[in-house]
C-alpha cells in the first residue's frame, strides 16, 4: 500500500511545477537590453587583489543587479553557458559613467554587448554599456 502511495506522490511531483523553481530566462550574448538596479560594488585591487585593509587600492565597479537572472548562451563555441546570473557587471567610458552617476540606486535599463566577463572582469557577465536610462518598467 505505501508504495502505491509513494509512486503516486513521485508521479504528481513531475507533473506539478514547484513554485518558485523556475529555470532563469536564457538570452544569448550579443546586442541586448536588460532591466535592473544600477548599483556600485567596491573591490579589492592592486597589487594583491585580497584586502583593502592591508593596503589593497580599492576597485569599484558599476552593476545591474536583476531582479530575475538569466542564464547566458551562445550559439557557437565562444563563451561558455553561464547558468543563472543576477548580476552583471557594465563597461562604461569614463564619460558616460559621469553622465550616469544620478542613476544609481534606480531603475534602468542598459543597453550593449553581452560578453562573458572571463578573466579579465570580476563577473562572469559583463554589458558593455552604449545606453543607460531610466525606467519605471517593474518585472
Amino acid at each position: 500500500m505505501w508504495r502505491t502511495m509513494l509512486f503516486i506522490l513521485v508521479g504528481l511531483s513531475s507533473v506539478i511545477p514547484a513554485q518558485g523553481l523556475t529555470a532563469a530566462e536564457c538570452i544569448e550574448y550579443g546586442a541586448v537590453s536588460l532591466t535592473g538596479r544600477l548599483v556600485r560594488q567596491t573591490y579589492a585591487g592592486p597589487p594583491d587583489f585580497e584586502s583593502m585593509t592591508r593596503g589593497d587600492q580599492p576597485q569599484v565597479i558599476w552593476i545591474l543587479a536583476l531582479d530575475r537572472g538569466v542564464c547566458a548562451v551562445d550559439g557557437g563555441a565562444r563563451y561558455p553557458r553561464e547558468p543563472y546570473q543576477k548580476e552583471i557587471q557594465l563597461v562604461l567610458p569614463a564619460e558616460l559613467a559621469s553622465k550616469y552617476r544620478a542613476l544609481l540606486g534606480e531603475r534602468v535599463t542598459a543597453t550593449g554587448q553581452l560578453i562573458h566577463g572571463g578573466a579579465r572582469y570580476d563577473k562572469r557577465l559583463v554589458l558593455t554599456t552604449n545606453d543607460v536610462r531610466k525606467t519605471s518598467v517593474v518585472p
